[in-house]
């Protein structure tokens, strides 16, 4: 399931629509429409505030996003790792190449 699928689901459990979810988190309804509908992906400041509003970490809600169901999950307790890890799997396989040089280079 995409991420925007799972913030939806998630808000609609709660009760919660595009203006109270979008007041709650700091953006616009029009920006949770467009993340809802797939158009567009959440930042990192949103998606830490949306993980909060769901009372979930961040890595527990890209997991939901991205199927994974499944408790052993390694739990990171570092924002700026949780933060490092979502950006990453959103990278394309050539960023994904650079930003494994770079961290190589900088932990040498």
């Amino acid at each position: 399931m995409e991420l925007g699928k799972i913030i939806k689901k998630l808000r609609e459990q709660r009760g919660l629509n595009q203006d109270e979810l979008a007041f709650r988190t700091g953006t616009s309804a029009a920006n949770i429409s467009r993340i809802e509908n797939g158009k567009h992906g959440a930042g990192e400041e949103l998606l830490a505030a949306l993980a909060k509003e769901f009372e979930l970490k961040i890595y527990q809600l890209v997991a939901l996003a991205e199927g994974v169901d499944n408790p052993d999950i390694p739990k990171l307790e570092n924002p700026d790792e949780e933060a490092i890890l979502f950006a990453f799997r959103n990278m394309t396989d050539k960023r994904k190449e650079l930003f494994k040089a770079i961290g190589i280079e900088f932990s040498t």
